[in-house]
This record gives structure tokens, sequence and C-alpha cells, in this order.
């Protein structure tokens, strides 16, 4: 009986380690674009069908008719009309003749991020570990996080805060605590229908 027992909450502690795992996607290879003149990231999403090129305000460079690149390409993508707005991030329409959909991140409207999430901050290529410490109160509307090595966070506002548990993006990173060796700052959720 004993090992039978045994065997049974082996099979059981599997199959949820198992599911559990397969729950969580590996954060994808993404290249961040960038306009010619300022720093800053810029980042592709599709939800429910559209797409959009997602960044934070407080870069202060995208506009009506603004040129932007992806990383590592010399034609420009142009940017039409802004269509959504939160407190230090806006999502704008492009033409999509100047820029493929194949590389947009998903973002899911349902997700609910939590303490001690493990998130990655993606940015020409690069894929930096994080977890969320803090949750926005009161009149705060970040996200704070802290990554597990020192990253420069200079011209890295903008960037997509993806979370591998649902294989989706979920913010854009705004804050860092140094420009040369960052290991804290913060992050705005999207909140689209």
């Amino acid at each position: 009986m004993r090992p039978l027992i045994i065997l049974l909450t082996f099979a059981i502690f599997s199959s949820c380690s198992n599911k559990e795992k397969s729950t969580y996607l590996a954060p994808p290879t993404y290249q961040t674009l960038h306009t010619k003149n300022t720093h800053g990231a810029f980042f592709q999403l599709h939800h429910d069908g559209d797409y959009y090129i997602a960044c934070s305000i407080h870069q202060g460079a995208a506009a009506n008719g603004a040129q932007i690149f992806r990383n590592g390409h010399e034609s420009p993508v142009i940017l039409g009309k802004r269509v959504h707005v939160q407190k230090d991030l806006h999502l704008w329409a492009y033409d999509d003749r100047t820029l493929s959909n194949d590389e947009a991140l998903l973002y899911r409207p349902e997700v609910e991020i939590v303490k001690g999430d493990r998130i990655f901050i993606l940015n020409k290529g690069q894929k930096l570990a994080a977890t969320v410490v803090a949750l926005p109160q009161g009149e705060q509307f970040r996200h704070s996080y802290k990554t597990d090595e020192t990253f420069p966070a200079g011209g890295m506002s903008g960037s997509p805060i993806f979370l591998p548990r649902t294989g989706s993006v979920i913010g854009v990173l705004q804050t860092a605590n140094d420009k040369k060796a960052a290991n804290f700052g913060g992050f705005e959720k999207i909140t689209l229908p």
C-alpha cells in the first residue's frame, strides 16, 4: 500500500509541475524601434485584430507623421494618429506599408499583475530579467521592478515589459534608478479595453 501512495503522490506533483511550466512562455527576442534624433524605445503590439506602436509620453518624440526605425533597419515606420492615452504612455496607429505586423507582441487586457511576478524588459534584442516588487497605490500609477542584474538604462524608456506567465506584453518601461547601472525602476501597465 505504501509504495502505491508514494507513486500516486509523485504522479500528482509531476503533473502539476509540468502543467505549471507549460503556462510560462520564454520571452521573445525583440528589436525595438527608435527615432534617429532622440533616445527611448517604441514597440509594436497587437490586440483584438488591431496593431499599434506604444511608447512613453515623456520621451516626447512621438507625433503624427514622425518617423521611427526598427533597430538595424534603414526604412522608417510612419506613425499615424494617436489612438490611446494613459498617464505616461500612448499608442499610435501606423502605416502598415512601412512595418510588417509579423513581429508585433501580443497584448492581453485581462492580465492581473501581482507582486513577485517575473517579467522581462525587452530592448534591442536584450531580455532583462526582473521581478515586480511593488504595485501602484493611491496616485501612483507605476508598478515597481527590481532587475536580477544592473543594466544601462539610458534610452530604455518606452521598452516593452513582457510577462512570461501570460506570454504577452503588459506595460511600458518608464523609469530606472541609474542611467548606467540601474537595478530598480517603474513601468506603467497598458490598459486597453
